[in-house]
């Protein structure tokens, strides 16, 4: 209960300070602008009574039209900048949307040509390996090229599941190839497996 009290003497204490801050900005002004201005005033108006008639009427008639001038002025002012902001944002967020469809139209293209350029590279490959092949060991060369083309694609997906290492069982060497002794089908089919 004591810590409610402290707290509402705290706020009016605050408000009393406020108050008396807006009491001694308001006598200031009135003591510096307000009352100067009513003296002068009144001494233009005993000096010259018709023409201060005047500028009070015309300023009492004035007042309204020009507060309506300076309010129209300042809203075509703020409405047209947000509307020039608007149509800013709204055509600047189509050209980005224009450039995007572009650059994913371009990504696409470029996937499917990498694609591309990759199969004819590995044919490209093949074929030379194939021709390769076969102009040095004739018929041979087909199954030598069978072989290592199975060994590069096939055996490097088994090394890539089993996480680089290999287990050889019964591992013999290959018996060397003679040019004098061409090899017979039998053993191209024993060094494929």
């Amino acid at each position: 209960m004591s810590e409610i009290r402290s707290a509402k003497e705290q706020l009016a204490a605050h408000f009393d300070k406020s108050a008396t801050a807006v009491r001694t900005y308001a006598d200031q002004f009135e003591a510096s602008y307000a009352r100067p201005a009513l003296k002068t005033t009144s001494a233009f108006f005993d000096e010259y009574p018709i023409s201060s008639t005047f500028i009070a009427i015309f300023s009492a008639l004035a007042f309204f039209p020009v507060i309506t001038f300076i309010a129209l002025s300042l809203f075509t002012i703020v409405s047209l900048s947000f509307l020039g902001l608007c149509c800013a944002f709204v055509v600047s967020s189509a050209i980005v949307l224009f450039f995007l469809s572009i650059l994913v139209l371009t990504l696409v293209t470029t996937f499917f040509a990498s694609g591309f350029f990759t199969v004819l590279a590995i044919s490209t490959y093949l074929g030379y390996r194939f021709v390769t092949l076969v102009r040095s060991s004739g018929r041979d060369g087909v199954s030598s090229w069978a072989i290592e083309t199975k060994g590069r694609f096939i055996q490097s997906n088994r090394r890539d599941a089993s996480d680089g290492s290999v287990v050889v069982v019964d591992a013999k060497e290959p018996p060397p190839q003679d040019s004098a002794f061409p090899s017979t089908d039998s053993d191209t089919k024993h060094e494929g497996f």
